[in-house]
């Protein structure tokens, strides 16, 4: 297990950065905006490059309008949450929605909202394995319900995401949550027989994680999961 502590910075989506530069165009020296896409309001002071935040001048570039993209400030610079791995060969982008931001890996969404909602009117109780965490949103949804939520994400890049994504905290704060930084093929194996109430696989397609749907992997998920538990399989 790896126990991670992080400071959140401030995140703002496309669409609200458009805000800003028609804002300061107009004129206005103040606006409200969200700084955690969306969880909370805070005001701003404008100037005629961009706004500040903390006395530091944020100078906004040119937004297009296509542009569906989450950026953060690092210090007074404004960095688009995405980028490419030499590891995996994956490009990795947060993108903001009318809810919560969801996941691109090379053009695929992971963390669909039916598959959470799913989670979540399902009440899950005891003990639950979740693979992949990803942004966390699931561990987090079942965590309401559950005694415990093992979660275990293989690709570290997702979760640089996540410790930046302020819909994630809980995934990094929750005491009912234990997260793992492993492949789920060789950790299910250290997991005792019929240990868990629910399972749930989430690690994307055969693509990203072919080996994860290998029969072998199932076997051990039958293994570890309870007489009359469930397993939730997700496939984008």
């Amino acid at each position: 297990s790896i126990i991670f502590s992080y400071f959140m910075l401030p995140i703002l989506s496309s669409s609200e950065l458009r805000k800003i530069d028609e804002s300061k165009k107009e004129g206005l020296k103040e606006l409200e905006i969200s700084l955690d896409l969306g969880i909370s309001k805070t005001k701003i002071k404008l100037d005629k490059e961009g706004f500040f935040i903390n006395e530091r001048l944020v100078i906004i570039p040119k937004i297009r309008e296509d542009d569906k993209s989450c950026y953060i400030i690092n210090e007074d610079k404004l960095e688009k949450l995405q980028f490419f791995s030499d590891k995996t060969r994956n490009v990795y982008k947060l993108v903001p929605t009318s809810f919560r931001p969801i996941l691109k890996i090379s053009g695929t969404s992971m963390h669909k909202k039916e598959f959470v909602e799913r989670i979540k009117r399902d009440k899950l109780k005891g003990r639950v394995l979740d693979a992949g965490a990803g942004l966390g949103y699931t561990a987090i949804t079942a965590a309401k319900t559950a005694d415990e939520v093992i979660t275990v994400e293989f690709d570290e890049n997702v979760i640089e995401i996540a410790r930046l994504n302020p819909y994630s905290q809980e995934l990094f704060d929750n005491a009912k949550i234990k997260l793992t930084i492993a492949d789920i093929r060789k950790e299910i194996k250290k997991f005792k027989e019929k240990g868990f109430n629910y399972i749930i696989f989430d690690f994307g397609n055969k693509k990203s994680f072919g080996e994860g749907f290998s029969l072998e992997n199932y076997k051990e998920a039958y293994r570890v999961l309870k007489s009359k538990g469930r397993l939730y399989n997700y496939i984008p």
